[in-house]
């Protein structure tokens, strides 16, 4: 019957395969089971075929295939059968992928399917498990990282406070994770914490603090960066502002005109620069007096801001 099933499919007619396993489910999944108890890569191909009609099959039956793969010896059917799990979303699967996700020993690419099956399917309940995971430093960064990127989707109190805490921990590449993923939640329950992460010693850790307040829309958060313009060294106020140039916010376009008048050049030549991508009409009186500036980029890049924002030519001379 198997062999019928395998025959539609490599001659591209899936309904009609799918009609056969639908109608004969009890002789489907038992020769099914015959051939996932087999190794070795010549039944491999077998066995994906299978796992790729998974996708049109009713959840029970589908179930069933899925589970026979991720129990498989063959590491590439386990990835195969996890994958199929997480496109067909069936909430029949929890113990078979709590359990990989739980094993240490796993393939990696497993336990990552895992995870975010898991986030997205049974994330109420499997919650707490993907924050102990990011919180566990018995576990590889790259593990943690993907039960950070997780969290996303799982986007509570827990979540929020968890990742807030991560933005602390020892390892530059767990706080990126960690900033990137509040970005994404974009709640400002998350203000204090990113706000303090853009003084992070490690520049990706700012950058993904800096990105995710300003794509917040919360006025605390803009504030906070306009503070934190106003204050840093010309370095990280170049930064900010290349960061923050396309910002729609008047709080931002405020920060950037006052940088106009920085003592240092580099600031004043990003500031008008920003100020030419976004026009922003207050600045014009700023952005005149620089027209007379010491530094030629600077007068440039006044000028075109001044354009943008309709001076004429005249005004210009």
């Amino acid at each position: 019957m198997l062999a019928e099933v395998i025959d539609a499919l490599q001659t591209g007619q899936i309904d009609a395969a799918v009609k056969i396993v639908t109608d004969r489910g009890e002789e489907f999944l038992a020769e099914t089971e015959s051939i996932f108890r087999q190794r070795g890569e010549d039944v491999r191909h077998t066995k994906e075929r299978i796992l790729s009609l998974g996708d049109h099959l009713p959840d029970d039956i589908s179930a069933a295939v899925i589970r026979m793969a991720i129990a498989d010896d063959d590491e590439i059917i386990r990835v195969r059968g996890l994958q199929a799990a997480y496109r067909r979303r069936v909430n029949l699967l929890k113990e078979d992928i709590t359990r990989i996700l739980r094993d240490q020993h796993e393939n990696f690419e497993a336990r990552k399917w895992a995870i975010h099956i898991l986030a997205t399917t049974e994330g109420e309940c499997c919650g707490d498990l993907i924050r102990a995971l990011a919180r566990d430093r018995t576990e590889t960064p790259e593990m943690r990282r993907e039960a950070i990127f997780a969290l996303t989707s799982i986007a509570g109190e827990g979540s929020i406070g968890t990742l807030c805490v991560l933005l602390g921990d020892a390892l530059p590449e767990i706080r990126q994770a960690a900033a990137w993923a509040l970005g994404r939640i974009s709640s400002p329950r998350s203000t204090d914490c990113l706000l303090a992460a853009i003084e992070d010693e490690d520049s990706e850790v700012r950058d993904w603090a800096i990105r995710a307040l300003r794509d917040m829309d919360d006025t605390r958060a803009l504030q906070g960066l306009a503070d934190a313009l106003s204050k840093s060294e010309p370095e990280e106020q170049v930064k900010l502002i290349r960061l923050l140039a396309e910002k729609r916010s008047e709080i931002i376009h405020r920060a950037i005109t006052e940088a106009l008048g920085s003592p240092h050049a580099v600031v004043r030549r990003e500031a008008a620069w920003a100020l030419s991508v976004t026009p922003y009409p207050p600045s014009a009186v700023a952005l005149r007096e620089l027209l007379s500036d010491d530094d030629e980029e600077v007068r440039k890049y006044a000028m075109s801001a001044l354009k943008r924002l309709g001076e004429s030519h005249g005004a210009l001379d």
